[in-house]
């Protein structure tokens, strides 16, 4: 039996990591890891005679060496902070899992690794934990980010929570977080940023988005954002119309309309949107705030109605919507995605993301292929159209026939509100509307 050790070294000091870790690193034949994490083991190493040192951070590297040699008895693989929080061993973990269970597979012919490993997890103080200790902040309270190699939209995160704590991954992540919190109107927000943890040169910086927009700090480095005036949205969808900014001719889904279509829509926090046909941005906008961890992709041709929903985007603090400018499905052509179930870096640049669900509230003669368009990328999609004329519903009904693996549920409604004229109340009725929701058997 080889043993494989997943060690998490802390912050960086040597002086916080634990004795079993210090004990698994000095019993170990080879010790592998990112030159940080292998500076820290050092200190667990006798003076002579050690094991090796193998500098890498890539998995598969990693997963390469345990297979090449399997002479070496013990291998550990250490990782700055601890092995459950955004670690490394994570994939790695999973990766050698992997590899033991097609071990038992009749088909495997790779011999390199006929020996079992038994994989043992050694916990370490996680930079997280050190930094929040440090003031005097609860884990629980905090909503956790990881910009290591990723993209995440933060105003959503920093807008709906008090605390928000990110390991980051470049130089300038707290420049551009802080100029977005400056464009979207949280300038009260309160930043601190942690550098060198655990070490005798550490360093806090304190400051507001203004102050701190235009500063570098260390690549390795943890900010936390404080935002006493945040407002955790509810997750209920029909906001008022009249809190739209709105423009003569630029279309919108009206708020009951639009709350029983995003209903159908069955959106989580961290869905993929498009919303094809935005105009003024109504779905566009509750979708965005349904999803603090998703993003919305909002497809419109009209350069007035992307002013418009633009105007919207700051009014209501999102920045998790990317607009693409043209018209469905044509205009995707132009533009590359990401592989199917890859969502880490769902930026306002690059490849876009495959959708999970699909709003289409204006076509321009495309609902066909708009369909055929989202199915093609995504056959688990959910769709959902709203159509007013019988000629779109009678398409929708010759969509459904050639579709036969998918379901279909269609609804008519019509709004009719009451408004007051003089001492009287009357009806005022909306277009009648029909909401399909498509999705796979």
């Amino acid at each position: 039996m080889r043993i494989v050790n997943l060690i998490g070294v802390g912050p960086g000091n040597p002086d916080m990591l634990t004795k079993s870790a210090v004990d698994a690193i000095a019993a170990s034949d080879v010790v592998m890891g990112a030159a940080r994490a292998l500076n820290t083991a050092r200190a667990a190493m006798p003076a002579e005679g050690g094991p090796e040192l193998l500098e890498t951070f890539r998995t598969e590297e990693m997963v390469e060496y345990i297979l090449a040699h399997p002479e070496k008895k013990t291998i550990s693989a250490v990782f700055t902070g601890d092995t459950s929080v955004y670690s490394g061993a994570i994939p790695l973990r999973r990766a050698l899992k992997k590899h033991m269970a097609e071990v038992h597979d009749e088909n495997y012919e790779d011999d390199r690794m006929l020996e079992q490993l038994e994989i043992r997890n050694y916990a370490g103080v996680s930079s997280i934990q050190y930094f929040l200790s440090k003031r005097s902040i609860s884990m629980a309270d905090v909503k956790l980010v990881s910009l290591h190699g990723l993209h995440k939209d933060m105003v959503p995160l920093i807008r709906e929570n008090r605390f928000v704590c990110a390991l980051l991954g470049a130089e300038d992540n707290v420049s551009i977080i802080a100029q977005e919190l400056v464009q979207f109107g949280l300038n009260n927000v309160r930043i601190t940023v942690g550098e060198r943890l655990s070490y005798a040169d550490e360093k806090f910086t304190v400051g507001s988005p203004r102050e701190l927009r235009n500063q570098s700090f260390d690549r390795l480095a943890i900010a936390l954002f404080e935002n006493d005036g945040f407002r955790a949205s509810i997750r209920s969808f029909g906001i008022s119309d009249d809190r739209f900014n709105r423009l003569d001719g630029i279309p919108m889904t009206k708020r009951d309309v639009r709350a029983l279509s995003l209903c159908r829509l069955a959106l989580r926090e961290n869905s993929i949107v498009y919303d094809i046909g935005a105009g003024t941005g109504s779905v566009s906008i509750e979708a965005a705030l349904t999803c603090p961890e998703g993003k919305v992709i909002s497809v419109e041709v009209d350069q007035d109605a992307i002013y418009t929903l633009e105007q919207n985007r700051y009014q209501f603090k999102v920045d998790n919507i990317r607009i693409v400018r043209g018209i469905a499905p044509s205009c995707f052509a132009a533009e590359s995605f990401q592989a199917p179930g890859e969502r880490k870096n769902v930026s306002d640049e690059g490849p876009l993301p495959i959708p999970d669900c699909v709003f289409i509230g204006g076509s321009k003669g495309n609902l066909g292929a708009i369909v055929d368009w989202a199915i093609g990328i995504n056959p688990n999609v959910i769709i959902v159209i709203n159509t007013v004329t019988l000629e779109s519903s009678a398409e929708v009904l010759e969509i459904e026939r050639r579709l036969t693996d998918y379901q279909f549920e269609m609804v008519e409604i019509q709004a009719t509100s009451l408004e007051r004229r003089g001492s009287y109340h009357m009806h005022r009725a909306e277009n009648p509307i029909t909401i399909t929701r498509i999705s796979r058997r």
